[in-house]
């Protein structure tokens, strides 16, 4: 008995999600539709990849609120590049305009992370601002109108479905998950940002170069925004600064219910992921179970009630630990 409670302890978040998911699908039979699940795993994908970002910037200890801005821009920069760079091939053009928005995201992440560690500004500062500032660009590139993708291929290689429903960029996010679930587990470089995240003052005494590791935390979370902007801009077929309005919010709430301890050094990428489809089960939840018909925005109600929860229950088991 106690190695199954040990078990099910670990695996919490599982049993949360199987048993999410089986009430669903025995609520409503069209859950379990080829639709409805594509389009549940194409939200995953490009969640996914803003919680591994936001993962790194949590765990140091910091967070990350321009990871949404910063994916809306890097779609508004792939349709700019279609439209109005167009190389005189379609894969030239794509590969140009996906590098030119992820490397742009990257250095937008790479800004923040030096303004929190040269200047010493509080990262919520920092990318609360940053978020203006991407959005600001977006609109600039814009003109306030989306742009639709005007090379064909991108959308169809992006969104094409194995086996007629399992799309591509899923298989994608999984396999950047798996990649960095190795990471952060296995190698000195991710368990630098575990070292930063618990203490900052011990990682640098002990020789750490802490300022380094935070410029590549924002980094990665810029990386991985850019990326995630790419898939979004296949799947919605244009580019609008408002891509991923308030994505940050619901990454940050998966993150957090995934267990990933916003004070740093504490939690999974896996976890974050579990998180993940634990707020994309919820908003069907709230379509199936007809409380959408209450208010529109009864999943941000229920997503926020329960973020505060976990906050609440965390801080009861960090209570518990001082005083032990």
């Amino acid at each position: 008995m106690q190695k199954v409670k040990a078990a099910l302890s670990r695996n919490t978040l599982g049993l949360v999600v199987v048993v999410m998911f089986a009430f669903c699908s025995l609520y409503n039979t069209s859950f379990l539709s080829k639709m409805n699940l594509t389009g549940m795993l194409v939200e995953v994908s490009y969640m996914t990849l803003l919680a591994i970002g936001m993962t790194f910037a949590i765990l140091t200890g910091g967070i990350d609120l321009s990871v949404g801005a910063v994916a809306g821009l890097s779609t508004v920069i792939i349709a700019r590049v279609m439209r109005d760079m167009y190389l005189g091939g379609d894969v030239l053009t794509i590969l140009v305009a996906i590098v030119l928005a992820v490397g742009v995201c990257t250095l937008i992440g790479y800004l923040n992370g030096l303004l929190i560690t040269s200047m010493n500004i509080s990262p919520l500062i920092v990318t609360l601002g940053m978020t203006w500032i991407a959005t600001g660009l977006g609109n600039t590139l814009v003109k306030g109108k989306p742009i639709a993708l005007e090379v064909a291929g991108f959308k169809d290689v992006l969104t094409y479905k194995i086996g007629t429903w399992i799309p591509v960029m899923f298989i994608f996010a999984m396999i950047a998950l798996v990649i960095i679930m190795q990471i952060l587990s296995k190698t000195r470089f991710g368990r630098s940002f575990y070292a930063v995240g618990s203490s900052r003052y011990a990682a640098h005494i002990s020789g750490m170069k802490t300022g380094r590791v935070l410029r590549q935390a924002y980094m990665l979370s810029g990386l991985c925004a850019g990326i995630a902007g790419v898939l979004i801009a296949a799947n919605l077929n244009s580019g609008y600064p408002a891509a991923a309005k308030d994505y940050e919010l619901y990454t940050i709430a998966a993150v957090v219910m995934g267990g990933v301890s916003l004070t740093g050094g504490e939690g999974t990428v896996w976890n974050a992921f579990l998180g993940v489809i634990i707020i994309r089960i919820l908003k069907k939840l709230v379509v199936f179970t007809g409380l959408s018909n209450i208010s529109g925005f009864m999943e941000g109600i229920i997503v926020g009630a329960l973020l505060v929860l976990v906050l609440y229950f965390n801080s009861l088991r960090e209570g518990a630990k001082v005083k032990c």
